[in-house]
């Protein structure tokens, strides 16, 4: 049995919509419970093939979660760059990474925002098989978190500025 195109539109254009809501949904939402433990080291490998341990020993480390095609996004990546210079220029000991949640972005893609956001100095990487996110309980866009170099997750929150990065890193033992 056949399905006509007229009875499959009203199924195909109600998934679009549900796709749309679920990302909408994702990029507003906020995680709240910022004490998850990592457990064991996982090493992530960045798009420039720099090998990342998490947690660092010795230090904390802010993990930015985004997508390429997240527009709120862009403000929290500008923020870890702005974040990372600050402590880079005060000779803060701590790490910085952005996480694309979105592993059909290419790295030349991740590349090009993370260049357009000035935050190109930040290590990216792409969350494979939803690793880190599953890891960490992040599961919206636009997430933060700083994980201690014990591996606790110290603090948690959508899109915090540049002061807000680097006060909470400080805290961690940074």
């Amino acid at each position: 049995m056949t399905t006509s195109r007229t009875r499959r539109t009203p199924l195909l254009i109600a998934g679009g919509l549900l796709a749309g809501l679920l990302t909408l949904t994702a990029c507003g939402s906020t995680d709240t419970d910022p004490s998850a433990a990592v457990g064991t080291p996982t090493t992530v490998t960045s798009i420039n093939g720099q090998q990342i341990n998490l947690p660092s020993p010795g230090k904390p480390t802010a993990v930015f979660f985004f997508s390429v095609g997240c527009g709120e996004c862009v403000n929290g990546v500008r923020s870890l760059g702005v974040a990372a210079t600050s402590a880079d220029e005060a000779g803060s000991e701590a790490n910085f990474l952005a996480v694309d949640m979105d592993p059909g972005e290419s790295k030349e893609t991740i590349g090009d925002f993370m260049e357009y956001v000035d935050a190109e100095h930040v290590p990216a990487a792409i969350d494979q098989g939803a690793t880190l996110s599953r890891r960490f309980g992040v599961s919206a866009l636009s997430t933060l978190i700083v994980v201690d170099a014990d591996g606790t997750v110290t603090f948690r929150a959508t899109d915090p500025d540049a002061k807000t990065i680097t006060a909470e890193l400080q805290k961690a033992g940074a």
